[in-house]
């Protein structure tokens, strides 16, 4: 059975037309949803195959964060992009990572999730030549992000937190923030 990426957005959206590139070139099928709902019937109607669904977090935390629980249960993986507004919407960030979604916020993130979904199928396709289309792919996933130059992606706050040491400090944030 074929890897899958749902990939939830609109068709003029240009992450979305950048991922679904990307999954391509890791000979996992590229499927978009234009919203989370088509993508709960999506996931439900493939349940059991291997996947991921990837989109930003705005839309995938729709409905306080139930689509992860369900996309879980039919054995797919969620990975959401945090726009830079990363600090006001703490709430659904904890709500993602509690739920085990990946948190990303640039391009270079999302590309590594592709790869370890497919087990790094696309690198004989780079050792053939395919690495000009790769590298072109995550430049402008760098631009659409607004991180970092061609071929150095900036590093995000979203990056470099393990899921563990984020929820040990939940509390420390909820009393220094009043929540």
């Amino acid at each position: 059975m074929q890897l899958q990426a749902v990939v939830v957005g609109g068709s003029s959206d240009e992450l979305v037309r950048g991922v679904m590139g990307l999954a391509g070139g890791y000979g996992i099928e590229p499927v978009r949803c234009e919203d989370v709902y088509s993508a709960v019937a999506r996931v439900a109607e493939k349940a059991g195959a291997r996947g991921v669904v990837i989109g930003r977090l705005g839309e995938l935390g729709r409905e306080d964060g139930r689509f992860f629980e369900i996309a879980r249960r039919n054995g797919f993986a969620c990975c959401c992009l945090v726009e830079k507004d990363f600090a006001e919407r703490r709430r659904e960030v904890l709500t993602a990572v509690e739920a085990g979604a990946s948190v990303v916020s640039e391009a270079a993130e999302i590309d590594k999730v592709l790869m370890d979904l497919s087990g790094g199928g696309a690198r004989g396709a780079e050792e053939q030549g395919g690495s000009k289309t790769r590298a072109l792919l995550r430049e402008v996933m760098g631009k659409i992000l607004g991180v970092g130059g061609a071929g150095s992606p900036g590093k995000s706050k979203a990056s470099s937190f393990q899921k563990d040491e984020f929820r040990t400090t939940r509390a420390e944030l909820d009393a220094l923030l009043g929540d």
